[in-house]
C-alpha cells in the first residue's frame, strides 16, 4: 500500500512516500480503507520528536491519528462491522507504527463508528479528534452547564471551533479568543464575545462584561492561558490541552489547571456525529490537500493559523 511515513525524527521533510506492506489486524481490529485522514498538531510534534518520552513508537512510523473510509476487512471478535461499511474514529494509537496517513489502517472496533449518510467523508474525518476532545473537555472534565461562563481560547482552530458550537448548543454563554483576522468567523460558530489574544489586556476586556468565567477550555499554555487569571474564581474549572505546560500554566489565579488526554470511545462519536446530522454543530475544513501533500500539511498545521480542520485526501469516494 502507498503511505507517507517518517523513517526519523525531523522537520516536515522527513515526510516521503513509500511503500507499505497491508496491516494486519487483531481480532478486536477492523482494516479500514482510508478515504481521509486528518491532520492534527500531535502528529507535527511526533514527527519533530517533541513526543518521544510520552508516544511509544517503531519506525518506519506512519503518522495520523484520525480517518474515515470503508471497512476492508474484520477481525475474528468484531461483530458491529462489516466490510463495505463507511466509517470514521479516532485512531488513538498506544504505539505509533501504523497510522491514518495509508491506504489502510488497522482501527480497534470500539473506537469507530459508522459513518451517517449525510455526512461526507471530509466531513467525517474533520469530527473525531476535535469532536472527542471538545465533548470530553467540556462536558466530562469541566462538567459545564447552561447558563454557565466558558471561555474558549484558539477557538478558530479545528477543536475550539468544534468547542464553541458544543458549548453555544449546550446554552453556556461563550467568550472566543482568537487572532482579529477570525472574529466574525469565530462569531458565526456561537461566541457571544470575541477577543484577541495578542491584547496583553485581553482579560480586562472580558471583566468587563464578565468578571468571572465558569470555565476556562485552553488550546495553549503560555500567556494565553496566564492572562485568564484576573478571570478565574474559586469555582472555574480550568482544562488544558496542551501536555507542554510549565508550573506557571498548572495554577491560574489559585485554580489547578486539568491536561485533557482524550480518549477514543465509537459509542460517544456517533453522538457527536449526530450534533453535525441535525446541523448543531458543522465541521470547518480549512484545507484537503493530496496524501503527498502531507509535509505542507503538517506546516499548515504549526502556524496555529488556519480556522478549522485540515485534511489529507488518500483516496476517492
Amino acid at each position: 500500500m502507498k503511505a507517507i511515513v517518517i523513517d526519523d525524527f525531523g522537520g516536515p521533510e522527513r515526510l516521503h512516500l513509500a511503500d507499505r506492506p497491508t496491516p494486519p489486524i487483531a481480532d478486536d481490529q477492523v482494516l479500514v480503507a482510508v478515504r481521509v485522514a486528518g491532520v492534527n498538531p500531535i502528529d507535527w510534534r511526533i514527527r519533530n520528536g517533541q513526543l518521544r518520552q510520552f508516544v511509544p513508537y517503531e519506525f518506519p512510523i506512519i503518522l495520523g491519528r484520525e480517518v474515515s473510509g470503508v471497512v476492508a476487512a474484520v477481525g475474528a471478535a468484531v461483530t458491529g462491522f462489516a466490510p463495505g461499511e463507511a466509517v470514521f474514529g479516532f485512531l488513538q494509537q498506544r504505539h505509533m507504527h501504523w497510522g491514518g496517513y495509508a491506504q489502510f489502517v488497522p482501527v480497534e472496533a470500539a473506537k469507530l463508528a459508522h459513518k451517517p449518510p449525510p455526512l461526507s467523508f471530509e466531513q467525517a474525518a474533520a469530527l473525531p479528534v476535535a469532536g472527542h476532545t471538545a465533548w470530553q473537555g467540556l462536558f466530562e472534565l469541566a462538567d459545564l452547564k447552561p447558563g454557565e461562563v466558558v471561555l474558549i481560547t484558539g477557538a478558530a482552530g479545528g477543536v475550539g471551533s468544534i468547542a464553541v458550537q458544543m458549548a453555544h448548543d449546550a446554552g453556556a454563554t461563550v467568550i472566543a479568543s482568537a487572532s482579529v483576522a477570525n472574529h466574525d468567523y469565530v462569531r458565526g460558530l456561537g461566541a457571544d464575545l470575541v477577543v484577541d489574544y495578542h491584547a496583553p489586556d485581553f482579560a480586562a476586556d472580558i471583566a468587563k462584561r464578565f468578571p468571572k468565567v465558569d470555565v476556562i477550555f485552553a488550546a495553549f499554555a503560555g500567556p494565553s492561558l496566564q492572562g485568564c487569571a484576573p478571570l478565574v474564581h474559586a469555582g472555574t474549572r480550568i482544562v488544558l490541552l496542551s501536555p507542554e505546560a510549565t508550573e506557571a500554566d498548572m495554577r491560574i489565579g489559585g485554580v489547578e489547571s486539568r491536561i485533557l488526554i482524550a480518549r477514543a470511545d465509537g459509542a460517544q462519536l456517533e453522538k457527536i456525529a449526530a450534533l453535525a446530522v441535525q446541523g448543531r454543530i458543522r465541521p470547518h475544513i480549512a484545507a484537503v490537500l493530496p496524501l503527498e501533500d502531507a509535509a505542507r500539511a503538517h506546516q499548515m498545521s504549526a502556524t496555529q493559523h488556519t480556522r478549522g480542520k485540515i485534511l489529507l485526501r488518500v483516496a476517492a469516494d
